[in-house]
């Protein structure tokens, strides 16, 4: 199941809506453009759930549409992130007559606590060893935070402006704005590339231990060997498709409850496998591939 890119789409889009109502009733262009990068953030988790049912090139199966709806998802961000940017821009150079009201700090800092421990839950019950944290797939979290920061810090910037009778301060507002909308358009771009690579079938090798995966499904009851391993990144999230090899006698049926414990398994070991497509092919003692029978004679029993 693709629970943690469904939580994760849920989640920013509540948080892109209640911002953005926020913004308007309290007239902040900053929190109307951090609103936009959370709207993003869910862009991306939708366009990993699409591409989570995307089969990879080879196997058999109907391929949906996840292309395209990235690079739809993709274009209404970018627009998003230029409406925010000008909208930003123009209150910035007629010159704000006012700060934003202070409700909106705390719908940031709200928001941002409410992210963290989001966060928190997710590696706690959700991580899983074989994903590095470090990987490119983490890092538009990093941004997510950074374009609260800076609305955070306009919005308070602009009260202070009030607070100390300098209205000149007024203008970190705007200014936070137009920083975070250049923000969004750049993840529009980022959602845009990887709609683009997702079409191919790119072995995931930066951040992901794809020997780990292999020796996980090959300690697995009825597994006999692994080939045809391949880790597809989309976002967050990556969708594995393997080839596992059988005691060629078992039936049909006890080669599909393997195949569905082998995708069962991954998805719930590893947090970031989105999905796993499993393949099952009976088990030939001359093919070159990894195993783990001591010798080469064909089981006869599953282990």
């Amino acid at each position: 199941m693709r629970r943690g890119a469904l939580l994760q789409a849920l989640s920013l889009t509540g948080l892109a809506a209640a911002k953005g109502a926020a913004a308007f009733a309290t007239g902040s262009k900053g929190l109307l453009a951090d609103a936009c990068h959370s709207a993003a953030g869910a862009a991306h988790a939708i366009s990993g759930l699409y591409d989570a049912h995307r089969p990879a090139a080879g196997s058999s199966g109907r391929r949906p549409a996840g292309g395209a709806v990235s690079v739809v998802l993709a274009s209404l961000v970018m627009v998003a992130g230029l409406e925010a940017g000008l909208h930003a821009l123009r209150s910035l150079a007629e010159g704000p007559e006012k700060a934003p009201d202070l409700e909106a700090a705390a719908v940031v800092a709200l928001a941002m606590a409410l992210r963290g421990l989001l966060h928190r839950a997710r590696r706690t019950h959700g991580f899983r060893p074989g994903f590095r944290p470090h990987s490119s797939l983490g890092h538009e979290s990093h941004w997510d935070v950074f374009a609260s920061l800076a609305a955070l810090a306009g919005i308070l910037g602009a009260q202070a402006g009030e607070w100390l009778e300098m209205p000149a301060l007024y203008a970190l507002d705007p200014a936070a704005g137009i920083l975070v909308g250049a923000l969004v358009v750049r993840s529009g771009l980022r959602l845009a590339v990887a709609a683009m690579r997702s079409s191919e079938d790119v072995v995931l090798t930066d951040g992901f231990d794809v020997e780990m995966l292999k020796e996980t499904v090959l300690r697995m009851d009825g597994v006999v060997a692994v080939d045809d391993l391949k880790v597809r990144e989309h976002g967050h999230y990556v969708v594995a498709d393997l080839v596992v090899r059988v005691n060629p006698r078992i039936s049909v049926m006890e080669a599909h409850d393997i195949a569905a414990r082998v995708r069962r398994h991954l998805t719930r070991r590893f947090l970031h496998v989105a999905d796993a497509i499993v393949r099952v092919q009976p088990y030939e003692p001359c093919y070159p591939y990894k195993t783990n029978l001591q010798d080469e004679e064909t089981p006869t029993l599953l282990q």
